[in-house]
């Protein structure tokens, strides 16, 4: 009585989820595995992309800057050229040396962390009062600006600010807001 009974308890489970002698179509089973890989393999690379694109900029970026974190970027990126920008926090112990010492601070501050002379950099120099037509040059064909790109850029024409740039690309420390923005074109 006890397999009848279990036997029943499996048929009435069976029908009140309506699968009784139900199999989905095989071929619907392997689109669906299918789709599922696919969006896999799409998404997988976008995020990784992304921490990928973080590190080169890291790696334009001297190693006097203590980069604590990457609080946003943009870019557009293709097969031979692309422009962006990428907003860092500097540490606090940074921006500390940065305030003490001024513009002398960046003397060393000339080549990246990668030590590729496509990365190499002008001398620093104070921001002036009126906008330097190079900085921020990724911006313009990466997408609307945040609030925190617009800030840095009002706060580049007033005293504290230092710039630099390269071959392509620049460098803006703005110690008051405690950023620094990599910025490139080509």
């Amino acid at each position: 009585m006890g397999s009848k009974d279990n036997a029943s308890t499996e048929q009435v489970r069976h029908e009140s989820f309506g699968w009784d002698g139900y199999q989905p179509p095989t071929v619907a089973l392997r689109l669906t595995s299918l789709a599922c890989a696919l969006l896999v393999l799409i998404l997988l690379p976008v995020k990784g992309c992304s921490h990928m694109q973080v590190e080169l900029y890291r790696q334009a970026i001297p190693p006097q800057f203590e980069l604590v974190e990457a609080l946003h970027h943009d870019e557009i990126v293709g097969f031979r050229e692309g422009c962006g920008y990428a907003i860092f926090r500097l540490s606090e112990d940074n921006l500390a040396r940065i305030r003490r010492q001024g513009l002398a601070y960046f003397d060393a501050a000339q080549l990246g962390r990668d030590g590729k002379p496509y990365h190499q950099y002008q001398p620093w120099q104070a921001t002036l009062t009126d906008a330097h037509d190079q900085l921020f040059r990724g911006q313009s064909c990466a997408g609307e600006p945040p609030e925190l790109l617009e800030q840095a850029q009002r706060a580049v024409g007033k005293e504290g600010a230092f710039f630099t740039t390269g071959h392509e690309q620049d460098l803006v420390v703005v110690p008051e807001l405690g950023l620094l923005i990599y910025s490139y074109n080509g």
